[in-house]
């Protein structure tokens, strides 16, 4: 535990570098201590690497085998077997602890709300950052207090924004699942009229609070959300999309619903392998990863970090 401890001080107090995303693509390729002189020395190998693996690393140095890359353990890999692929255009990643076999080609987004302390949006920017989801309003009557403030700071580094509306299905706001859909809805689009406008779709955050859950049944809840979209794009012709976990989607959702045409962003944290992410029912792929809660970049608190793979959210 203490060798553990020791090692991940060392990994936080790395300085940032250019990273590449690279992918290996030789069947088998070696996972070493350091760089070597003569692929017939074998004394520092630790392990293999499989083709298709993905990861990001650091181009170190050049000698008579050619160019090796360090991974952000430490470890080299003779970059002869590896393939450099695409990052953001004109921007270097470097938000740490990004997860494996990322997609190809990826984007690195936030999400923010009144909840984030962000003392410079520029290190955000600086980090490689594309793209911002700012929380507009939950339910009816609670508009975020710093989402014009948080927009428009976003908005003035170029950074891609959208809204996300945390949802509260049920039956209060005129006493019927269709009243109550078409009042949230409403909000959100009274709330956008006063805001910078966002390059990005509408996000219904779909999930429980601390002390609330949707009373609703299952056939009530899918019907909650598509009288909610179809209102958002009446009104405000623009697309959505669905935030929300695989386990309260699937608990909350009939297994026939026909949600699935709308793109997803998956929340799952316990994990750090891009072909691992599990799908709720009804869904074919994620668009949107958010893989952490608890990511720092630069001298800002805290913050939700997400894998972005649908191209169209670039």
């Amino acid at each position: 535990m203490e060798v553990q401890q020791q090692f991940k001080i060392i990994q936080e107090r790395r300085p940032l570098v250019k990273m590449s995303q690279l992918k290996v693509i030789v069947n088998k390729l070696n996972k070493r201590t350091e760089p070597i002189s003569k692929f017939v020395d074998k004394s520092n190998i630790i392990g293999t690497v499989s083709k298709g693996y993905m990861f990001e690393g650091t181009k170190q140095i050049s000698n008579a085998l050619g160019d090796w890359f360090e991974d952000r353990d430490g470890y080299y890999y003779w970059g002869g077997g590896l393939l450099t692929l695409d990052i953001p255009l004109g921007t270097t990643v470097q938000v740490p602890d990004l997860p494996i076999n990322l997609p190809n080609p990826y984007r690195v987004g936030i999400d923010v709300s009144h909840h984030n302390t962000i003392p410079s949006w520029q290190e955000i920017k600086n980090c490689g950052v594309t793209s911002v989801y700012i929380k507009l309003s939950e339910g009816v009557g609670t508009p975020d207090i710093m989402a014009i403030k948080n927009a428009t700071s976003a908005k003035q580094l170029a950074l891609n924004i959208g809204y996300y509306h945390f949802c509260r299905p049920d039956t209060r706001n005129g006493g019927t699942v269709s009243n109550d859909a078409e009042a949230e809805a409403d909000e959100v689009f009274r709330l956008m009229a006063g805001a910078p406008k966002p390059n990005l779709p509408l996000v219904l955050d779909l999930e429980n609070a601390p002390n609330w859950d949707t009373p609703l049944k299952k056939e009530d809840y899918r019907d909650w959300i598509n009288i909610f979209i179809n209102r958002i794009e009446d009104k405000c012709n623009m697309e959505c999309m669905i935030y929300s976990r695989k386990e309260y989607l699937d608990r909350k959702l009939p297994h026939d619903h026909d949600l699935g045409k709308y793109k997803l962003w998956i929340s799952r944290y316990t994990l750090r392998d891009c072909n691992k992410v599990e799908l709720p029912v009804g869904w074919n792929n994620w668009a949107m990863w958010q893989y952490r809660d608890d990511g720092i970049i630069g001298t800002n608190g805290k913050l939700d970090i997400n894998i972005i793979k649908d191209k169209s959210l670039f």
